[in-house]
This record gives C-alpha cells, structure tokens and sequence, in this order.
C-alpha cells in the first residue's frame, strides 16, 4: 500500500460524514415523524446517543490494531484467527450486494430529472458505477477531496435549509401523539441505520496522517456534524408550516422550485459518497488480505498512487452483474438491500462483541450490549433466504479455517 499519508483531519471528515449520512438523512427524518410523532425527537436523542458509542468503539477497535484489514484485527486479537477472517467474509460479502442497492436508490432520486425520465434505473446506476469506479482508481486523495466536496456542500443546502424554516416558517409545537412502545421500539431499529458506517474507517487506517489523532479529532468533528444534522432536519420535519412533513417541505421555504433539485442531487451524491468510501475500503482490505495469502494474489496488486485496482475491478464486474440480474427482474432492490443487511450487520456485531471484551468501562459495555441486542432484532427481522446466504458464508469460513489449520500442523512438525 502506497506508504504516503494523503488523509488528514478534515478529509477524512468528509469521508466519514457523507457515507454515514446517506439516503437516511432525507429518507428517516420523515419517517420517524411519520410512524411516532412528537416522540421522534426522544427516539433521535437515543440513537444518537447509541451513534456516539457506535462511533467510539470501531474508532477504538481501529486504533487498538491499525492495518488496512480494519477492525477484522482487532477481532482476530480477541477472538482468534477464525473470528478475524470471518467478520472479513462478512464485510466483502456485503460489499458484494450492498454498494448496488445504493446506487439504484441514487438512481431513482435522479429518475425525477426530466433528462433521465426515459432511461431505466440500472443504466443509471451503471454510469454512476463506472465514474465511481474511475474516481476510485485515481486513488485514495482523489477519493477524500471528491467526497469531502460532496459532503460539505450537500451538508450546508440541508442546514441551511432547515434552519431558515425552523426561523421562519415554522409552527413550533408538540403534536398530541399517544406513546406506543410497540411503534416506539419499532421505530428505533429503523433508525439504527442512521449510524451504520463507522466499521469502514479502520481499512483506511494505513493512508491517514498520525492515525491516533487524526482519527480521534474527525471522530469528534464528524459527530459533531452528524448529530447537529440529523436533529436539525428532524426538528424542522416536525415544526414545518405544511401539511407534509418531509424533507421538500423544510427546504421549499429557502430554495422554492430549487427544493427538488437540490434534494435529488444531496441524496444521490451522499449514496455516491456511501459507495466510495464502502468500496474503496473493502478494496483496501481485500488487497491486503491477498498480500497476506488469504485471498487470490491478483487482488493483492496495488498502482503507485496507492489504488488497489484489480480488488476494485473485481468487485466493480461483481457489482455490474448484480446490476444485470436487477434489470432482467431476477433480483429486486428489497432482496439486495436484505441480503447487503444481513451482512452488515453480522460485522457489525462482530466488531461490537470485540469491542465488549476489549474495552473495560461497565457504562461502555452496557451501551455496547444495547448495541448488539438491537442489531441481532435488525438480523432476526431479515429473510430466510438472506439468513441462509449467512450460514453459507459462516460454513465456507469454518471450511476455510479448517483447511488452514491443517497445512499448518504438517509444518510445525516439520
């Protein structure tokens, strides 16, 4: 890996603002509003909360043992060496499906220009694909300038956006809506997504300047800025002087007939944003993995400008032909968002229970158990058939390591 650190505080905020934001900021905001009412704002305060020691945790886990295999060290540290591929097989598996169902959704969004009215949703989706994969191949600078642009100009439109309505066209009020624990409890799982995203930073880890305070000061700013985002927009969804509560409705006030252009190009750019960091981080994990002996060597090769570009091309044509099988109607965006979940949440859970043993606060590990309980509902909730994919990648790992522990036991005789 290229041993220039081309990743410093503030570029490193933008990739980790963006991807963590997503579709979400537009997409769960009115949600929540939608299914609890005034009980919104508590719902974001507990999952911000939760985001906090979401955030903390991977940053710790990263820090605890850097490399660009991510937090999959860490867990190999306090697991072994099986836990440590495995929680890999989970996130490759993952970046397999996830990072296209985030492109079709960035697709849909732009669906709403007349220009692409007439083009179908994956081909827009394939030429979203195809400049990803040219920024990704320009290296990791080229990445962090691209999405610390897009994440700062998209994060200033909202803000500013909610902040002029809640100033002047708002109607500050606490709606009459009766608490339902069942809605309640329901509603908080959604949102649990709204700070998915953390597990990724640590396959950057080898390209950041002075990681321990670099990574520890973009934590604190990024949270910062996700936070007072996310309850911005969430407040002014439900204080808005309109008989909707969405996103349109808090940025009409400011931008007028702009509202809806502006809103199509945020949410794009932030599931554009979501991609890169996600793929360009795998990519990076899976050429050290190569380096390593534990995946093809092919993977392995990296350019001069630090761009593991075989990984990115092969997960890239993986991408493309899942694309292919969504516009034959083989896969549906449902089905590849619940089997990218699974995945998701699998390594997420993984990195939590490290985190678990690792850290030693009592007020950490109780958070921590909140963490782990909620993602294991989230997984419970998936469908059978992803849940058997889960068990297929589980089973090849157990093979895998198996197999390794074999070729060893021949050598150390020797």
């Amino acid at each position: 890996m290229n041993k220039s650190k081309n990743i410093g505080t503030i570029t490193l905020c933008g990739l980790i603002i963006g991807p963590v934001l997503g579709s979400g900021i537009v997409l769960l905001p009115p949600l929540a509003y939608k299914l609890i009412g005034k009980w919104a704002i508590p719902a974001w305060i507990i999952i911000m909360l939760l985001g906090i020691i979401f955030a903390y945790v991977f940053v710790f886990l990263s820090l605890k043992s850097p490399g660009n295999e991510g937090t999959a060290i860490a867990v190999g540290n306090a697991f072994g060496n099986f836990f440590r591929e495995l929680t890999s097989n989970f996130l490759t598996a993952a970046v397999c499906f996830g990072p296209t169902a985030v492109l079709i959704t960035a697709a849909n969004f732009l669906k709403s220009f007349s220009i692409f009215s007439n083009i179908k949703v994956e081909m827009i989706a394939f030429g979203m694909e195809i400049i990803c994969a040219l920024i990704l191949i320009c290296g990791v600078k080229t990445l962090a300038k691209f999405t610390l642009i897009l994440t700062g100009l998209t994060a200033a439109l909202l803000f500013c956006g909610s902040i002029y309505t809640l100033i002047f066209a708002s109607n500050v009020h606490a709606p009459e809506t009766s608490f339902s624990f069942s809605k309640f409890r329901y509603t908080l799982l959604l949102l649990f997504w709204a700070i998915i995203g953390w597990e990724i930073i640590g396959n950057y880890i080898e390209d950041i300047k002075n990681p321990k305070m670099t990574l520890i000061k973009a934590m604190t700013i990024s949270l910062i800025v996700i936070i007072s985002l996310y309850f911005t927009v969430a407040v002014s969804v439900q204080n808005v002087s309109s008989s909707n509560h969405d996103i349109l409705a808090i940025m009409t006030p400011l931008f007028g007939s702009f509202s809806l252009p502006i809103i199509t190009l945020a949410a794009s750019g932030l599931c554009m944003c979501t991609y890169l960091m996600i793929v360009g981080g795998v990519s990076r994990m899976s050429a050290k993995r190569a380096a390593n002996n534990k995946l093809p060597v092919y993977l392995s090769y990296v350019t001069k400008n630090g761009s593991p570009i075989n990984a990115i091309v092969t997960l890239v044509c993986i991408h493309l032909v899942v694309l292919s099988l969504a516009a034959a109607n083989f896969l549906s965006l449902d089905r590849i968002v619940t089997c990218a979940n699974v995945f998701f949440l699998s390594n997420a859970i993984v990195g939590l229970a490290a985190g678990f043993k690792l850290l030693h606060n009592i007020k950490l590990k109780i958070a921590i158990s909140i963490l782990i309980i909620s993602f294991t509902l989230l997984l419970f909730k998936a469908a059978l058939w992803s849940i058997s994919l889960l068990i297929i990648v589980i089973l090849l790992s157990l093979y895998s390591n198996k197999k390794v522990n074999k070729q060893k036991v021949p050598s150390s005789c020797g």
